[in-house]
């Protein structure tokens, strides 16, 4: 029998609504987990237990009544990432020049909506300063470890979720990606997730900009609760609401696997992958065939002459890099764009130089490359109308060890004593700038540490849904690790992906 701290929480809304447990048991029960096992983790580094056992009872009390409930995650404890407002919490996203920030006096959009749900919160979870980093750590609330082996991480930016889900800290997550944010901790630590079409779900109330690569989506652990939190999150919001709705086509092929045409992308030689991600590559071929789908076709990828893209993937990973250099960085005033152009010598790597460049691009540089990525956007189009899903890598390895070398990220709080002079201090942690790491796999594999990426991002660039969802354990390197991969899908076909 699964323990309840590790049911989904579509099982446990349900045992809520039908008397075998209420919220207040439920929420005592994920915070006796969160006191006994979080302070090796380091997970849910900002607690509201009060205020949860208090909507717990509240919950509870509108049950016992006649035996109604508010919303489908009616009584069920959740967390969300840390940079999610939560009234009555800070948010600091890591950064210690925010400590004195003053606490969020009303709930993001989407957090709102998980409560109008039913859902109750216990706190938040923990991040990269910035949610800049595939690891998870920052001087504010310290160092994230994967619960399957603490010296190891659980992938980052929402390491704190998916290590949380992992260790069933929590019933259900809400996370971001812009660079594989919420796949990466996912298969690190052998959970689900779902980084939602661009625009599916929105940041903000109101009138906002439109954000760029950037999504929110759910972690979870079971692919049930993906689709009943998608179905929850995805929305409209601002003046389009006056003329638009969202609904996520259901999947029609779900009851029938035969009926999937899956494509199989094992490798790449931008970003090779390791022995334990080919092997469980090759099982899950295998079992696609055992439980009688047919139409499988290996080493396909839409970064092919044949569906109009020149360049490989190796041009999609620049067009990526280069837009994303531009939506990480749209804080950065003309007096720093140009001290960081002066950096650059005769000395600077070719990569280096190239991240300078697209960071400072002009307005006609972005375009140009968003027309590439257009380009890109029909070739993922004719790519899925032969394929319903394309299956491949969304890391190079398993979790890695930790490794924060580099990063500066233990200096930043010095860094700000010594300029008192500015009156505002957004010091921003690089992905680029975190000094020569490698990631290790297995057989000896290593990979430089910012084309970890690769995989998430050509994935990402052109805004299609991809859920990752765990496909075993590390068969060579023997560390018995989670393996995950990812599902890719046309755009808005969500439910398609997490099917």
């Amino acid at each position: 029998m699964v323990p309840l701290y590790f049911e989904s929480a579509t099982s446990l809304a349900l045992k809520i609504r039908r008397g075998e447990i209420t919220s207040e048991e439920l929420t005592l029960l994920f915070i006796q987990r969160i006191e006994q096992f979080d302070a090796s983790i380091n997970a849910v580094v900002v607690r509201c237990f009060e205020e949860a056992i208090m909507r717990a009872k509240e919950l509870d009390g509108v049950f016992a009544k006649d035996g109604s409930t508010i919303g489908p995650l009616h009584g069920v404890p959740i967390t969300v990432k840390e940079n999610n407002d939560v009234k009555g919490l800070a948010t600091m996203v890591g950064d210690p020049t925010k400590k004195d920030a003053p606490v969020a006096y009303s709930n993001s959009p989407l957090v709102q909506r998980l409560l109008d749900a039913g859902a109750v919160i216990l706190g938040k979870t923990n991040l990269p300063i910035g949610c800049n980093d595939v690891q998870t750590y920052n001087t504010v609330y310290g160092t994230t470890s994967n619960p399957y082996d603490l010296s190891r991480t659980p992938g980052g930016s929402s390491g704190g979720s998916a290590a949380a889900l992992c260790a069933g800290l929590t019933a259900l997550e809400l996370g971001g990606d812009i660079g594989g944010s919420i796949r990466v901790p996912a298969a690190c630590c052998g959970i689900f997730g779902h980084k939602s079409t661009l625009s599916a779900i929105p940041f903000s109330y109101g009138p906002t900009r439109s954000h760029d690569i950037v999504v929110k989506g759910p972690l979870s652990r079971s692919s049930e609760d993906l689709e009943l939190a998608m179905k929850l999150l995805a929305h409209i919001e601002g003046p389009a609401k006056r003329a638009l709705t969202i609904k996520l086509p259901c999947n029609e092929k779900k009851k029938h696997l035969k009926d999937f045409r899956v494509a199989i992308w094992y490798d790449d030689a931008v970003c090779p992958v390791d022995s334990d991600i080919l092997t469980a590559l090759k099982k899950l071929v295998i079992n696609l065939n055992v439980l009688g789908c047919t139409h499988v076709v290996e080493g396909a990828k839409p970064f092919d002459e044949k569906y109009g893209w020149k360049g490989g993937s190796a041009k999609a990973f620049r067009i990526y890099k280069c837009l994303l250099a531009t939506e990480e960085n749209l804080t950065m005033t003309p007096e720093e764009a140009q001290a960081l152009l002066d950096t650059i010598t005769t000395n600077t790597t070719y990569e280096k130089r190239k991240q300078i460049e697209w960071i400072t691009q002009s307005a006609q540089s972005w375009h140009r490359a968003n027309i590439e990525r257009q380009n890109m956007r029909m070739a993922y189009e004719r790519f899925f109308e032969e394929f319903d899903v394309l299956v491949c890598p969304i890391c190079v390895s398993v979790a890695w060890p930790k490794d924060e070398s580099g990063s500066g990220s233990h200096e930043w709080e010095e860094q700000k004593r010594s300029q008192k002079q500015r009156d505002e201090c957004d010091v921003v942690q690089h992905f680029w700038q975190v000094g020569n790491r490698s990631i290790p796999g297995a057989d000896g594999h290593k990979t430089p540490y910012h084309d970890q990426v690769f995989w998430s991002g050509v994935t990402n660039i052109c805004g299609n849904p991809s859920t990752v969802f765990p496909a075993g354990r590390a068969a060579k390197s023997k560390t018995n690790m989670p393996v995950g991969l990812q599902v890719v899908g046309s755009e808005w076909n969500d439910l398609t992906t997490i099917a």
